[in-house]
């Protein structure tokens, strides 16, 4: 049965039977050959040795530039210009005779950045990014797949089993409801504006442990609100482990969950590009080369280093040396920490105090095609202005999908109001913000006055926003044929997954 039939199901159906029929939701995902194939693959990756392992690495980013350089008009260009060979590369630093990719120079380069190959089965999503430049980003289907294997061998190691745990979220927004179900996941999704009204305190704790959650996941944000309202009304709440995404934390954050919920949190990080993806435990960031090639490049401060990546995950949009803005440093003890944009604890504040931060307020729409930057003011609670810099204005079909999107992600809690300017406001040193939020707006975060705000890290959900998933969850049907190995890494093992 398709992904499609599914989902047509599952929406029909009363929350308990949907409960009942889980399993077959979860079988969707965890039974895809893809999923499967990248699991195995995970696992080969990880009990070979180091040499062994470098040259699986080797092979995938080979196929990966061959593949790009014959099908992405782009890439061949670039590597003709670079006098870089895709067919005779050595070892994987050879990549570095490419110039970086930035990602204003992948948003100018338009159409000649995706695959010709109509081969391809794949759908289209948009990244806002910290500085509102919108990149359209097309991504094949099948990544979807191989994403959540990544993100479950790595919660394996604590516990997590992608066929039985069941688990929460908080992140997202479930106007009118008290949660949402996820079937593919076997999780519950629970709004953090719900986490902000303390009379449901009692309520949210209930519809976890009546669910049976074992892992907690979500916004630092909100998994820090849901430890205070625990604590406050005396709850006895634990689980297996904490999993963050979507925002930087403290260490004052990471000890309230671990004490409150009575076990260690971890995180992981990627983007939505799918170019890179990093397991973070109390050893420190390491980042998954069966997922990728990382480069870290100095940025000129001491045992600071920026994230530039190669993902081996989609072939529609080949991203190769693509330079994030997020940074690792390197402590003395040798473990890297991912620090990412200049941290910021900025945030909106909703007309019920609730703290609503970018990760919320992040554009994933159509229309950013048109919008060249945005940015977020706010001199009042519940209502902000959303200020365009576009190529031209939106037409009002536009402009009322896009507040409507905003109002299911703030759950109305905000009003938004869109205003056209010529330019954004930057910080005293020259960087962008995400938000603006003047000292009068009560619990607000900073204001154009205060010392410069930077922008914090999104350490996203690889999966993408509830609202992202949904869509996404339209696209979902299994893999029925494997890609064709290209002849010319025969000898060596061919272009496979494996």
């Amino acid at each position: 049965m398709g992904a499609n039939n599914l989902k047509k199901i599952y929406e029909n159906m009363p929350r308990g039977i949907k409960f009942a029929f889980a399993p077959l939701f979860v079988r969707a995902m965890t039974g895809n050959p893809v999923f499967k194939k990248t699991w195995e693959s995970i696992d080969e990756f990880e009990q070979a040795d180091s040499s062994k392992r470098e040259q699986m690495q080797l092979n995938k980013l080979r196929c990966t530039l061959a593949y790009a350089y014959e099908n992405v008009p782009f890439y061949r260009r670039r590597f003709d210009e670079a006098g870089l060979d895709p067919y005779a590369i050595a070892g994987l630093k050879d990549i570095a005779k490419l110039p970086l990719l930035e990602k204003a120079e992948a948003i100018d380069a338009g159409d000649a950045m995706y695959s010709t190959d109509g081969s391809l089965d794949f759908y289209e999503t948009f990244t806002g990014g910290s500085s509102g430049q919108a990149l359209r980003v097309l991504l094949d289907k099948s990544s979807i797949y191989a994403e959540r294997a990544f993100v479950c061998h790595f919660l394996s190691r604590f516990g997590y089993d992608p066929r039985k745990t069941r688990t929460v979220a908080l992140f997202g927004h479930n106007r009118d409801a008290d949660y949402y179900y996820s079937p593919l996941k076997n999780e519950i999704v629970i709004s953090p504006f719900r986490l902000f009204d303390d009379s449901q305190t009692e309520a949210v704790c209930h519809d976890i442990k009546s669910f049976g959650a074992e892992f907690l996941m979500g916004y630092p944000s909100a998994i820090t609100q849901l430890a205070r309202r625990v604590r406050e009304h005396g709850i006895d709440l634990t689980f297996k482990r904490v999993v963050y995404y979507a925002e930087n934390y403290s260490a004052e954050d990471k000890a309230l969950a671990e004490e409150t919920f009575r076990c260690p949190a971890v995180s992981y990080y990627g983007h939505t590009e799918r170019a890179v993806f990093a397991e973070i435990t109390d050893g420190g960031c390491t980042f998954n080369d069966a997922y990728g090639y990382t480069e870290l490049l100095p940025t000129g401060n001491p045992s600071e280093y920026r994230v530039v990546c190669t993902g081996f995950l989609s072939k529609k949009m080949p991203l190769i040396r693509y330079a994030t803005d997020d940074h690792v440093v390197v402590g003395e003890d040798g473990n890297m920490r991912l620090v990412g944009h200049k941290r910021s604890d900025t945030y909106l504040v909703a007309r019920n105090g609730a703290h609503i931060f970018k990760g919320a307020m992040t554009l994933h729409v159509p229309e950013l095609k048109s919008i060249v930057r945005y940015q977020y003011y706010q001199n009042e609670p519940g209502k902000a202005e959303l200020r365009l810099m576009a190529s031209r204005p939106l037409s009002p079909t536009e402009e009322s999908h896009l507040r409507g999107y905003l109002d299911r992600r703030c759950e109305g809690m905000i009003d938004v109001e869109i205003s056209y300017v010529d330019s954004i406001e930057l910080t005293a040193r020259g960087k962008e913000r995400w938000a603006i939020v003047e000292k009068n707006v009560t619990g607000g975060g900073c204001s154009q006055e205060h010392s410069p705000c930077e922008d914090v890290l999104d350490l996203r959900a690889p999966e993408g926003s509830i609202d992202e998933r949904r869509e996404e969850a339209d696209g979902y049907r299994a893999a029925q044929e494997d890609e064709p190995a290209d002849a010319r890494f025969a000898e060596e093992g061919g272009c496979s997954d494996d």
